[in-house]
């Protein structure tokens, strides 16, 4: 599942399409012009649109099992060139964790950078912000209109669809890489 909009429940599973409003159960003007703060438009695949920024952590998807899904994806990889990765651990405890099992050292390999645990880019705390127009796939828990930054664009995904997407750098099937 990835989320095409502005609001958690806009989500469809990766081989699908972006709905058209007129297949929608009311509120099709908020969901136009969530299409259009996207850059989306109907009927578009999920599949390929490049991906900025990666951010996987925090409170939501900040756990220990949510670093070693994200791992099992980016072992052996590198972030592709053009993404610019963040980990935020839930807490001191799972950063040393991470570390521990060595899932820091896979990720520091594959060119991540580790933040310290806390909000970070889950809601644009300190200098961790997405810059406007640019897109996130993002496993925070929330993905209006600027909670990442002002002007960001993000796409809610699990680890696993994260991983797949920074090593990409588009948004790609995480099945494909396992």
């Amino acid at each position: 599942m990835i989320t095409y909009g502005t609001n958690p429940g806009m989500g469809i599973g990766i081989s699908r399409k972006i709905p058209r409003a007129a297949d929608l159960k009311g509120g099709a003007t908020t969901y136009e012009k969530s299409l259009k703060y996207m850059g989306f438009a109907e009927e578009e695949q999920m599949i390929g649109k490049k991906v900025d920024y990666v951010f996987i952590g925090s409170c939501t998807n900040g756990r220990i099992e949510d670093f070693r899904a994200f791992a099992s994806i980016v072992k052996g990889r590198k972030k592709a060139d053009h993404v610019t990765a963040w980990v935020v651990p839930g807490s001191h405890v799972v950063e040393q964790q991470i570390k521990e099992e060595g899932i820091l050292d896979i990720l520091h390999e594959a060119g991540f950078q580790l933040r310290q645990p806390g909000c970070s880019a889950c809601l644009a705390m300190n200098d961790d912000k997405i810059p406007a127009g640019k897109y996130a796939v993002s496993t925070s828990n929330r993905n209006f209109e600027g909670r990442q930054g002002p002007g960001s664009r993000t796409m809610l995904a699990s680890p696993f669809m994260a991983a797949a997407a920074a090593v990409t750098g588009f948004v790609t099937d995480p099945r494909d890489l396992l």
